[in-house]
């Protein structure tokens, strides 16, 4: 047990090893397998096979459902046994954000890897701040939209009509049907966002993502925010060049901006071990603290029937044969 403890720590001290990155393609395979498994457990009740069991982690993508669940929840009590998987990722994510910044899209978003990665291999073409400030008001404009619909125009006997109608039962199978079979103005959409990564750095992630908003604003009370002495600072702008949100670093003394993802790239390319600090601990424990709560929570959720939805398989199935006749 020591020498693994010994090999686990000896990894996370390597600098000249972006940790933060294996952790995100274990996650994006971690999706994948998902996604896979889901598949299959559709084709099993299209096929008569009621005995499958749906995997939990799909409802990670119904922000909105979740969203809406907790909502409920804060209000009433009662928690979303509809997609309880859903609003307990949400819980997580967001108080992965109060301590860790925004470690949801620093560590375990798929699609912010996605996004990094074609950005890495484009031409980067740099925004000007003042272009870049009305861009950045467009997520949380998105973010405001759903706010604003589902947190204060929508009454609680509405959210609960929704969160129990035949549509959200099956609205994960929605979503699959959308991107196995994405209408040309789906492909269009990717193509144009896949585009815009190419020749702006992370531009889903710094300008559209209302998700990503969302934990933004929430992270701004973490305590975990990178300091840069001053003094120690040699100008060299590492952090800056590094920084996947294109964060000013080098001229920060505290970053407190929502944009920061927690990701401590800027950390681990510094140029001495006092230019840039995160709070009391070495920012290496941090990418492991991430991922041990993570897991940790999901784990309990399990144990604590939090997980797995109570939509039984047959009448999953039954919804699932009337997918097309359902809309919100």
């Amino acid at each position: 047990m020591k020498s693994i403890f010994r090999e686990v720590t000896g990894f996370l001290k390597s600098d000249s090893i972006a940790v933060r990155r294996v952790v995100q393609y274990f996650f994006l395979l971690t999706t994948i397998y998902i996604g896979i498994r889901f598949f299959f457990f559709l084709e099993a009740l299209r096929a008569g096979d009621t005995s499958a069991v749906k995997p939990g982690g799909v409802e990670a993508f119904l922000p909105i459902s979740a969203l809406m669940g907790l909502k409920r929840f804060v209000m009433s009590g009662n928690y979303d046994m509809v997609h309880p998987a859903g609003l307990t990722l949400l819980i997580v994510f967001l108080l992965i954000s109060i301590v860790f910044k925004r470690g949801f899209c620093g560590y375990i978003c798929p699609i912010g890897l996605i996004s990094e990665t074609v950005g890495s291999v484009g031409k980067n073409i740099k925004i000007h701040r003042f272009a870049a400030y009305p861009l950045f008001l467009l997520k949380y404009l998105l973010l405001g939209f759903f706010v604003y619909i589902i947190l204060i125009q929508m009454s609680l006997p509405s959210i609960e009509g929704f969160l129990n109608a035949p549509y959200n039962k099956v609205s994960d199978a929605k979503m699959m049907d959308f991107f196995a079979d994405p209408s040309r103005t789906t492909l269009i959409v990717i193509a144009v966002l896949m585009i815009l990564g190419l020749l702006f750095r992370n531009f889903w992630c710094r300008f559209l993502c209302p998700y990503g908003a969302l934990m933004g604003l929430i992270s701004m009370i973490s305590p975990f925010k990178i300091q840069r002495d001053k003094d120690a600072c040699i100008n060299c702008m590492k952090c800056t060049e590094v920084c996947p949100m294109d964060i000013q670093v080098h001229k920060a003394g505290t970053v407190h901006s929502p944009e920061c993802i927690g990701c401590h790239d800027c950390v681990r390319v510094r140029a001495n071990d006092k230019c840039l600090k995160t709070y009391k601990t070495d920012y290496r424990y941090i990418t492991l603290a991430v991922f041990i709560i993570f897991w940790a929570s999901i784990t309990a959720a399990i144990l604590t029937g939090f997980w797995q939805s109570e939509v039984s398989s047959e009448e999953y199935q039954f919804w699932l044969e009337r997918l097309g006749q359902l809309s919100h």
